[in-house]
């Protein structure tokens, strides 16, 4: 398949959502999964998390729920809530659409095999697949001229994986706040820039509660992904 990675700059200032990631210092990863059109408005439907502090991320749902009541640009039809994860429908007018082009981004014939990642500073990077090379041109022609878009590699490539949400086990909220910080400190980078004792105490736990925060969190994670446990 055809597969491209690129990196954009949103600047939309109607993008409520892109200016709340920035306002908070958060990080997203989501999936376009789908849109459609209903009577004036286009609908776009994407799953995804958030990452970054527990106060922020909590104020940043908390506003993003407030875009129900939005007068003018995306706006929020459903929002579902579960930890750092989240289900939202959101939408805006079709003369709004004519300017933005995003149903493109939401093009069936583009598998999104990586979350799109939205960062604190407001770039997005995306990395698609497509059997038809048109089909990417057309959303790196469009990107653009309208979202500052840089092409990273284009080329054709066989899929060996996919990823998903859903492929990785549940983490209880101590498992996955110590692999976050973990990776945040370079815990697992090599050589480590950081050691277990030193990340317990920016943690404020004990060594032996943080240690077993990652090991089972490791556990369940590997022993998922290479098939040793159902």
């Amino acid at each position: 398949m055809w597969v491209a990675k690129f990196r954009g700059l949103n600047k939309d200032k109607e993008n409520k959502i892109i200016m709340l990631i920035k306002k908070y210092s958060l990080k997203m990863f989501y999936y376009p999964v789908n849109y459609y059109t209903d009577k004036n408005n286009y609908y776009f439907i994407a799953v995804g998390i958030v990452q970054g502090e527990e106060k922020n991320k909590k104020k940043f749902f908390s506003e993003f729920k407030k875009l129900k009541k939005a007068k003018k640009g995306r706006r929020v039809k459903l929002l579902e809530v579960e930890g750092d994860f989240f289900v939202a429908i959101t939408y805006h007018t079709k003369d709004e659409e004519m300017e933005r082009y995003i149903n493109i981004f939401y093009d069936p014939s583009i598998i999104h095999f990586n979350p799109v990642v939205v960062y604190s500073n407001g770039w997005e990077e995306w990395e698609v697949a497509s059997a038809s090379r048109k089909n990417i041109e057309r959303m790196i022609e469009i990107g653009k001229k309208l979202y500052n878009l840089k092409l990273l590699k284009i080329g054709w490539r066989k899929i060996k994986n996919f990823g998903f949400m859903t492929i990785l086990p549940k983490l209880t909220d101590k498992q996955r706040k110590a692999l976050e910080l973990a990776i945040q400190h370079g815990y697992y980078e090599y050589p480590r820039r950081i050691s277990l004792d030193k990340l317990s105490k920016i943690a404020k736990l004990s060594f032996s509660t943080l240690q077993a925060h990652i090991r089972k969190a490791e556990n369940k994670i590997i022993s998922f992904v290479i098939n040793l446990k159902k």
